[in-house]
């Protein structure tokens, strides 16, 4: 039996009782997807798990994510993202973001797996699109309820713009754009198994909201922002090595606090692109 310690009333759950060396099974699955409904994210303190224990704890929820566009693997397990930093390598995801909302398939989950962490800083935030959405005015909820927006690769453009590999940094954003696309998600969506509105705005790639002009675009992007940014909605986990944090990435939006270097931090990611409960209701 698994227990869950809510950590805040907006979102996340510490849980106890789930042992990484076993088998896992549909009764494990089940739980824990059902706090991670509930909560939105979950951590499990401590673990010793290994990197085919994480892929296979991963793929009990739905379809594992292809290789990262940017981001080294782990060695032997191309699904498993390699996320190290320190001064040589500063991050580059200290923004509020909802991980690859510019793709076509909005990734479900992220399981982050804490390797070595600084001493002091290296903090995650995580915040509720829920929570976020119910705080609107009801009449800014009826205005943004019609309107769409358009997301691309965003923040992403910095790792694209400079020269690299015998091509011009405008030679590569240029390649990059036609690679990734864009895609249009309505403003105020519903989870696909809670059927619970929430606001899908997503500052790191959303760069323009449909039929509105840049001005209108810019003015109302910078107010969601604003809105979302409230401590109420928030959490923040104090990282231990082998901590394991799980989020449902179509409800929450997150934040690495870069104030660690030169320290360094290393992480590991497995993202699930399709949800199994998803495709089974379907």
């Amino acid at each position: 039996m698994i227990k869950a310690q809510k950590i805040s009333p907006a979102l996340g759950a510490e849980l106890q009782g789930v042992d990484f060396s076993a088998s896992f099974d549909d009764a494990i699955y089940n739980e824990v997807y059902q706090a991670l409904l509930d909560n939105l994210v979950v951590f499990f303190r401590g673990s010793e798990i290994t990197p085919a224990q994480h892929m296979a704890f991963a793929a009990l929820f739905g379809t594992l994510d292809e290789p990262h566009p940017l981001y080294p693997h782990v060695e032997g397990f191309e699904n498993i993202v390699l996320l190290e930093n320190d001064s040589g390598a500063p991050p580059d995801t200290n923004s509020w973001h909802t991980d690859l909302t510019f793709k076509r398939q909005q990734p479900f989950a992220s399981i982050l797996v804490a390797r070595t962490v600084p001493a002091v800083g290296g903090d995650t935030m995580w915040s509720s699109l829920y929570a976020a959405y119910d705080r609107l005015p009801d009449g800014m909820k009826r205005d943004l309820e019609g309107l769409s927006a358009i997301h691309d690769m965003g923040d992403f453009r910095n790792s694209f713009a400079v020269d690299q590999g015998g091509l011009s940094g405008e030679e590569r954003l240029n390649e990059s754009v036609g690679r990734f696309g864009h895609r249009i998600r309505p403003l105020i969506d519903a989870h696909p198994v809670t059927g619970r509105k929430f606001l899908n705005f997503n500052e790191a790639f959303v760069t323009h909201i449909n039929s509105l002009t840049t001005n209108e675009s810019n003015a109302l992007r910078t107010y969601l922002a604003n809105h979302m940014n409230r401590p109420e909605d928030q959490i923040r986990w104090r990282w231990t090595a082998g901590d394991i944090a799980m989020w449902d990435n179509r409800v929450t939006m997150h934040y690495a606090v870069a104030d660690y270097l030169p320290q360094y931090r290393c992480m590991n990611r497995i993202t699930v692109v399709r949800d199994r409960r998803e495709d089974e209701l379907a």
